[in-house]
């Protein structure tokens, strides 16, 4: 059995280290440069949103079959998708998405009058442009699947990167976790601190960034996670079918509107709550009601038959939070785990900061190998040239 001290272990370790490390570079380098730059991207959006925001006033807002009606004169023949409803000096958000081919834009309406106060294209802008390369290089499916598999090949990275770095004693332990230069350092072994120092503080955020950034990848890892922790509904999102006969309907009331009463009395404290048309006649009306502003995964996600306003539990883990276990929780906060929400804003820190060194290490890394290659070079060279006293003594 090999020992983290024994160096044909470490030597094996290195080489598996250096071969994946080359050929992935690049790729951890986009992701996690471009992982940095998205991390802020609502606190950044916040300082220039002002159309986001109306005069409050004690008025009612308008329904969810009124904002339907009014989105549909904004953006003709387009699929309306949702209304989110916010806080009273909150403007009310309508949003189109369609899959195929995508179409993804919000109209920001009064809630109290309907009027339109801007329609924003979700597909276009700088944030949208580096969410791109971060889940698809830039490159479609064939993108998300190189990221998929280079994150994979990544966590190995990450392993035998730590059994490089594992010291011997204690001794050298203190070497291995602060910079120790001084005016004479040569700019080499800066280099070589910054990518094996930087790099063993930055490992166990990067360990769980890049397992949250499979799940959301891999949908047979996020379901193998699921299993691990003791988890048994799917971990996809579907929505629930109508349970009932097409006969069967409501005597009074649209069915949108009188579900959206029914949540906005059940959660007057919710920062916001979503309404979900239904896409087709044999599908529920979806609510989805959060808890928190800036996190996702403490929600409460309500399904209704669409014609008798029954409501319909679902098979897979997003619905009521009260109901969700332990298991189905991990699985709902992956996304704000793999982005930092869940700690607030010194998670977001974290985040940020363990990316922006993970982005260094390709360099770093690519700056150790070719110096040493030039060294092997130049080492061989010396070996091959002849001594001329040697040739006359023979």
């Amino acid at each position: 059995m090999f020992s983290l001290g024994k160096r044909p272990f470490k030597k094996i370790a290195g080489k598996i280290h250096l071969w994946l490390g080359l050929p992935t570079g690049l790729v951890v380098f986009i992701v996690a440069l471009t992982g940095c730059l998205y991390c802020f991207q609502e606190e950044i959006k916040s300082l220039y949103d002002d159309y986001q925001y109306v005069q409050a006033r004690e008025a009612s807002f308008i329904p969810p079959s009124e904002a339907h009606e009014i989105a549909g004169e904004v953006l003709p023949g387009r699929h309306v998708h949702s209304v989110i409803y916010g806080d009273k000096n909150e403007a009310l958000e309508v949003v189109y998405y369609e899959a195929e081919p995508e179409f993804y834009q919000k109209a920001y309406l009064n809630p109290f009058t309907g009027g339109l106060i801007k329609v924003v294209d979700l597909e276009s802008g700088f944030f949208h442009f580096i969410l791109e390369g971060h889940i698809h290089l830039w490159m479609g499916e064939f993108g998300r699947q190189l990221i998929g598999y280079s994150t994979l090949i990544f966590l190995v990275i990450l392993v035998t990167g730590l059994i490089l770095w594992w010291p011997r004693n204690k001794k050298v332990a203190r070497k291995k976790v602060r910079f120790s230069w001084s005016d004479r350092t040569r700019w080499k072994r800066k280099n070589y601190d910054l990518h094996n120092i930087l790099g063993f503080y930055a490992s166990l955020i990067a360990l769980v960034v890049a397992i949250t950034g499979l799940s959301i990848a891999f949908n047979w890892f996020s379901e193998g996670v699921h299993t691990l922790t003791g988890g048994e509904k799917q971990t996809q999102f579907s929505l629930p079918q109508n349970v009932s006969d097409q006969e069967e309907r409501i005597q009074s009331g649209k069915p949108i509107d009188v579900i959206w009463q029914q949540m906005m009395q059940e959660y007057p404290q919710a920062p916001s709550v979503e309404m979900h048309y239904p896409p087709t006649e044999d599908h529920t009306i979806y609510a989805y009601v959060k808890f928190s502003e800036g996190t996702y995964w403490d929600s409460d996600f309500r399904y209704f038959d669409a014609r008798t306003l029954e409501e319909i539990e679902p098979d897979h883990i997003y619905g009521k939070l009260e109901q969700a276990s332990i298991a189905d929780n991990i699985q709902r906060m992956n996304y704000d785990i793999h982005v930092g929400a869940i700690g607030g804003i010194a998670g977001k820190i974290i985040v940020f900061l363990s990316s922006l060194i993970v982005g260094s290490l390709p360099v770093t890394g690519f700056i150790i190998w070719w110096g040493r290659r030039k060294k092997s070079s130049v080492q061989l060279k010396r070996k091959n040239v002849r001594n001329p006293e040697m040739d006359a003594a023979a």
